[in-house]
């Protein structure tokens, strides 16, 4: 499933993630009955981004059927059991919470959760807060997203250098004219400061450039705030992670760009050729054991690998020729 600018909308249907916990133990091979996860469920926080895909996982580690909520009005799209009123449901709804990238290293410093998927790695600012606390993080990569520049699409530019981006987010270009487009200045639009966007932001884009100072009205406080403000606005350019940009922001009329003449696509992430490609963490406290444990180390196998996979993440690139037959591609 593919949503770029020319090619629209991806489809959303009815979702059901079948899991065959094969585990490798600590000590060596062994497995792992579904039943010694559920009964004691790691509460699995989280990135908004990666909100469908725990939902998911959780869905199938409790085989039960999940589909996506279709919401509109400026809200992103969830994936919400199909039967709201089992208990599998509240079970979800009590252990997938989503607190946001900071807000979900912030809960899993505290204990609130057991085990966080973000597309980020920890700042700086939430490594001091795990040591401060006495807390060791275990962080793994386990699925491939990619970082994103969104416009109006009825802006006609559909592409940019990385070169151009990084001059217009530290004031150097101003007026899209400079990159082909129509007379008008460019309104770019940041995220806020602790936000994983913003970290992806400085850290694959900016590097070392100082970024604008954003105006209050061009700083924005959601994952669905870029997309919000981009609705109806051609002047304007935002930026975003793929997973949400192509499964979860409801809107038409806001589309992704190419950067360095590469479309982000499934594809593109999954062969590396698009430039901008991140991964997405699983993370821990160290020295867990039990469920929470034996669900970091499944989120590696190709079990694991393979339900990442059917809920729309690109998988590592381990697995690329796998995903690739399973989804058809």
């Amino acid at each position: 499933m593919i949503c770029t600018r020319s090619e629209g909308r991806v489809l959303r249907g009815v979702l059901t993630v079948a899991i065959t916990l094969t585990l490798a133990a600590c000590g060596g091979g062994g497995s792992i009955d579904p039943a010694e996860i559920t009964a004691d469920l790691p509460v699995v926080d989280g990135s908004t981004s990666t909100a469908p895909m725990r939902s998911l996982l959780v869905c199938g580690l409790l085989d039960t059927a999940c589909e996506w909520s279709e919401t509109v009005g400026g809200i992103h799209r969830v994936v919400v059991p199909s039967d709201s009123e089992s208990p599998e449901a509240d079970l979800i709804r009590d252990h997938v919470p989503t607190s946001g990238t900071h807000g979900s290293y912030e809960s899993l410093i505290t204990g609130d959760s057991d085990l966080i998927i973000v597309a980020r790695e920890p700042s700086d600012e939430e490594k001091e807060a795990a040591k401060a606390a006495g807390v060791g993080l275990v962080i793994r990569p386990v699925a491939r997203d990619a970082f994103v520049f969104l416009t109006n699409t009825a802006n006609p530019v559909g592409s940019l250098t990385l070169a151009e981006v990084r001059s217009i987010y530290s004031g150097e270009i101003t007026e899209w004219s400079v990159v082909g487009g129509p007379a008008g200045a460019i309104q770019p639009f940041q995220r806020d400061p602790t936000s994983g966007s913003q970290e992806l932001m400085l850290r694959l884009v900016m590097r070392d450039a100082p970024i604008i100072e954003a105006l209050d009205m061009l700083r924005l406080f959601s994952m669905m705030g870029p997309f919000n403000a981009l609705v109806e606005n051609t002047q304007g350019i935002g930026y975003s992670v793929y997973y949400y940009a192509a499964f979860m922001q409801p809107y038409d009329t806001v589309g992704m760009i190419a950067v360095d003449g590469v479309l982000p696509t499934a594809e593109s992430i999954a062969d590396g050729s698009y430039p901008l490609i991140s991964d997405v963490f699983a993370v821990m406290r160290w020295g867990e054991g039990g469920s929470t444990r034996a669900l970091m180390d499944w989120l590696g196998t190709e079990d694991g690998q393979a339900a990442i996979a059917s809920t729309g993440y690109v998988p590592l690139l381990t697995w690329t020729r796998f995903w690739l037959s399973v989804s058809g591609r």
